[in-house]
This record gives C-alpha cells, structure tokens and sequence, in this order.
C-alpha cells in the first residue's frame, strides 16, 4: 500500500514523538494520504514548520498489521481476532459487529449501599485507543477520520502508531520535475475518472 506525507521537515524515518507537526492534530501517530495532491496540499498550506514543502512517497512494509475503520470486522478476521484476545474484556465483550466497532466503550459502575450499579458506558478516547491497539499488535488504523477528512486532502487519512510499519520510498520536493510529474500524473488519473463517470451517467440516463 502506497501512501503520501506532506511536511516541511527533512527526516529519514518517522516518529511519533513529533505530534502534528504544527498542525491541530496531537495523537501519538504519524498522518498519511493516498494520494500526492492531498499530501502536496497538506505541505503547501497546513504545516506550519519552516522550510519547502515536501512530500515523502512511503510504502507499508510487508506484514504490516493495519486496522480499517471503513469495513465491519467480519471482514477483517486478524484484526478481530487481535482485539479479541487483546483487549480488556469489559470492552472486548460490547465490540459491535456494525461499521462502527471502532467506537470503543467500557461499561462504568458505582457503589451505593454496598452495592455495584451499573452507570453507562464510558467512550474510549483517541489515545486510549491507540494504546490498546499497540497492545493489540496494531500498527495503524486506515480511515481513520472518517467522514470528518478534510477535503484538500482528496483522499482518505492512514494513522501509523508504529512506525516500523512504514517505511520512506523517496522524497519529492517542491518545484521539483518529480513534483510537477505527480501533479500532473493525478490530473490525468482524475480526467479519467471524471470522463469514465460521465459515461456511466450517460448510459444510466
């Protein structure tokens, strides 16, 4: 799986100690596109750090384990079976086996007259998740924004928590001929589309 980081930093690996680089974001993860536009744009506008922009080209290693927020778990059977038998049972138990699994909760209890009530359901937030999915043997999560991706990113959004599971094919700097040959490269992959789409409407209508 190919994905893109926009930046303005020069570094040869990625580390999650770096959160957001300037940015709003502040998880304990490194953020990834699948497309060149999406992370150029990301380095052109968003990231706040000094230096030109910069897009790193990556590639997930071979074996990496990569949770997906967009598919129900019955359709990811490793990753089931790793939360499962990794998580604690009080929120193992309650995973839903709908498209929204990853809204993990953990029942909570209080104590009246000696006895143990039962209170509602606390929702685990962004760096609990990450910590139990690092206990779970998960390096990443892909989709992980969801309808909530920002749109100058014209793509969906990888979180890598460990960044062993990722790993820097080459480096394109701004103004560059490579980075003007990915620009266009994805134009014309996008006027494809675009042409492709039209003539589905077309017989459709």
């Amino acid at each position: 799986m190919q994905l893109f980081h926009g930046t303005r930093q020069r570094f040869d690996k990625f580390d999650v100690a770096y959160k957001g680089t300037g940015e709003s974001g502040n998880i304990a993860a490194c953020w990834f596109t699948d497309n060149f536009k999406g992370a150029s744009n990301h380095a052109l506008f968003k990231n706040r750090n000094p230096g030109l922009p910069l897009v790193c080209r990556c590639e997930l290693n071979t074996g990496a384990i990569i949770a997906n927020h967009r598919l129900p778990l019955a359709e990811q059977p490793d990753i089931a079976a790793r939360l499962r038998d990794g998580l604690p049972v009080s929120i193992s138990s309650q995973l839903s086996k709908g498209w929204d699994w990853h809204a993990l909760r953990e029942p909570q209890y209080s104590t009246y007259k000696g006895s143990m009530l039962y209170v509602g359901d606390r929702h685990v937030d962004s760096d609990e998740m990450i910590r139990l999915y690092l206990n779970c043997g998960i390096q990443g999560v892909y989709d992980w924004e969801g309808i909530f991706t920002d749109s100058y990113l014209h793509g969906t959004t990888t979180v890598i928590f460990d960044t062993s599971a990722v790993a820097i094919i080459d480096k394109i700097e701004y103004g560059s001929d490579d980075w003007h040959s990915w620009l266009s490269e994805y134009r014309e992959k996008n006027c494809v589309l675009e042409r492709e789409q039209k003539v589905q409407q077309a017989h459709h209508g």
